[in-house]
């Protein structure tokens, strides 16, 4: 059945958050690809969970440890796919490879994995709509790796099995997640926090470099990436879905690779390639396509 339509009130406050979001985790990946050049991808990744894990510590505290209701295993494969490892690969991969091409690459790759984990695992079959997409989202990347083979582009390849194995847990934490009870916050806060003992024990083997930095790096890191993305987005992304539904805010997360790659431009003067703009576009459009975007249009044209 179709989502019903929100109240006009209810759908300017649904689409600013989602706007809220979704800029959040555009910027997010630019500030990253800033960031690797000059921290330690381990240094972001104890920013990116550590904070989240002290401002939602009511949740943990409140639920213990494990909560009630919910088997340890999801929650572990959430943890393995988008807890410390997740944010490892994601700034190991953005050393050498471009903001442009990281929304192709990732969020734009993550439709893939889950759908071949439903068809293959679950049998459940792709719709046409969703399958197109997904065809999309190959030719982004066929658009990707050609160019980047043809002009023998050692740091492409050297960062790209990082940010496909990124992609792949964050694959495993959806499907991970759908085996629970938890909400989007509630989910983050477990994840930040069985994150920790992996980064602590990593930091005490290797080391920490967040006191190197000067204090208003530290502050931007703190504030991009622990609040704003660990938190902020999160909730922004929650009210959304709340206000507009699932599949209408699915489809507006199509924009991240596309606002990434402005951001890229804009603010890192990354050059961007003609084919990499059309990688980009092709996997803006595959990924409206695999959450439901065509409905959505559909809804529309209807007068709902």
């Amino acid at each position: 059945m179709d989502e019903e339509a929100p109240a006009p009130a209810r759908m300017a406050v649904g689409y600013a958050a989602a706007a809220f979001a979704v800029l959040v985790w555009a910027g997010w990946i630019v500030a990253t690809r800033q960031q690797v050049r000059g921290s330690a991808p381990l240094d972001i990744a104890l920013v990116r969970y550590g904070v989240p894990a002290l401002l939602l510590a009511p949740i943990w505290l409140r639920r213990g440890l494990l909560p009630a209701g919910e088997r340890f295993w999801p929650l572990a494969v959430m943890t393995i796919g988008w807890g410390g490892p997740f944010v490892l690969l994601t700034a190991k991969g953005l050393e050498t490879v471009p903001a442009a091409l990281f929304g192709p690459m990732v969020p734009a790759t993550l439709p893939l994995f889950v759908a071949a984990w439903d068809r293959f695992a679950e049998g459940r079959a792709i719709a046409p709509e969703r399958a197109l997409g997904l065809a999309l989202i190959l030719a982004a990347g066929a658009l990707i790796v050609g160019p980047a083979a043809l002009r023998g582009d050692a740091g492409f390849f050297a960062g790209a099995p990082f940010l496909l194995a990124a992609a792949a847990g964050w694959a495993a934490f959806t499907i991970a997640f759908r085996r629970t009870r938890l909400s989007g916050l509630e989910a983050t806060a477990y994840v930040s926090l069985w994150s920790a003992p992996f980064l602590l024990a990593a930091a005490a083997a290797q080391g920490v470099g967040l006191g190197r930095l000067e204090a208003g790096q530290l502050a931007l890191m703190v504030l991009v990436q622990g609040v704003l993305s660990g938190v902020g987005a999160v909730a922004g992304f929650g009210l959304a879905v709340r206000a507009l539904g699932a599949a209408r805010t699915s489809s507006l997360t199509s924009l991240v690779p596309a606002l990434a790659a402005v951001g890229g431009w804009l603010l890192l003067g990354e050059r961007v390639a003609p084919a990499s703009w059309a990688s980009v576009i092709l996997a803006c459009a595959g990924v409206a396509l695999t959450n439901g975007a065509g409905a959505g249009l559909r809804r529309l044209a209807r007068g709902r």
